[in-house]
């Protein structure tokens, strides 16, 4: 990959806050629907993996005739434009604002695992608007958020900033992910990982909709050498745009080999997320390139 020059960077930066600065001059809930207006031109005009959105639909769901399957994939564009809007307005809104955008279900689960005292590991994914589904959450217990960093440095430094402003702390992936990872975890802080993405040859083989996919084993590994609990928490976007926080409890299995246990833990965790995707395809990422890494 070519070195990104600080012109690129600058370049980038200015457009994307001159974007904010023009969503910001409308109230929320307008902006909100000129975000899903401009998702849905952007999916006929602008050629960003429409193709590929649209292979990987076809290939999860063969019982969807071909119309379905660009209805879904319009409105996976749509979906990503309004939680692009959503993220702009993070900054402009009290804690109670954020909350309120946020419900949950089996909130007992997190509530039992936080009273152990060793840390909570949350298995999330790129799922409605998992951004606000991480921060609504940690204006209630304190979080840290595993995350890559971004190409352009001056961006990636806009969005840590919006995160760790307005309530969770985040660790680099690229970084000394272990080291901060084990010392939030000791401080009984909640680590949320979102392990929906193809994590190369390093990753674990899982089955997702059919078809062996490379998962992220580090969520599983932390569990397991930190001896802490996972739930499993998928946000999904209600009709009145409030976030349905589901909350699954993963079962830490023990069988002497962890390379076992982790294919076990993601394994679940997978499952859950396709029995959520399957009921709203067009809250989950499909522009990710899930099954890119095949196994040997």
């Amino acid at each position: 990959m070519a070195k990104r020059t600080k012109f690129q960077n600058y370049a980038e930066y200015i457009a994307l806050k001159t974007v904010i600065f023009f969503i910001r001059l409308f109230p929320f809930k307008f902006a909100v629907k000129v975000g899903e207006a401009i998702g849905i031109v952007s999916y006929y005009i602008v050629n960003f993996r429409r193709s590929h959105v649209i292979d990987m639909l076809t290939q999860s769901f063969p019982e969807k005739s071909q119309k379905e399957i660009r209805i879904i994939a319009r409105n996976t564009y749509k979906n990503f434009a309004r939680t692009v809007v959503e993220i702009i307005f993070f900054p402009t809104m009290s804690d109670e604002e954020i909350k309120k955008l946020l419900v949950c279900t089996n909130e007992h689960l997190v509530e039992n695992a936080y009273s152990k005292g060793r840390g909570t590991i949350f298995m999330s994914a790129h799922l409605g608007n998992w951004e606000l589904t991480a921060l609504a959450y940690s204006k209630i217990y304190p979080m840290s958020v595993v995350v890559a960093n971004q190409s352009n440095v001056l961006v990636d430094k806009m969005m840590d900033n919006v995160r760790t402003n307005q309530g969770f702390s985040t660790i680099s992936r690229d970084g000394m992910a272990f080291r901060d990872v084990m010392k939030a975890l000791k401080r009984n802080e909640i680590v949320a990982f979102l392990a929906d993405q193809d994590a190369g040859p390093q990753g674990v083989f899982i089955p997702f909709f059919g078809r062996l996919t490379s998962t992220p084993k580090g969520a599983a590994l932390f569990a397991l050498r930190a001896k802490c609990p996972i739930i499993i928490a998928l946000g999904i976007r209600q009709k009145n745009g409030i976030m349905k926080v589901e909350f699954t409890e993963v079962p830490i299995p023990n069988s002497g080999d962890s390379n076992k246990d982790i294919e076990t833990i993601n394994t679940f965790y997978l499952k859950k997320l396709e029995d959520i995707v399957r009921r709203y395809p067009e809250q989950w990422f499909w522009f990710h390139r899930k099954w890119k890494t095949r196994p040997e």
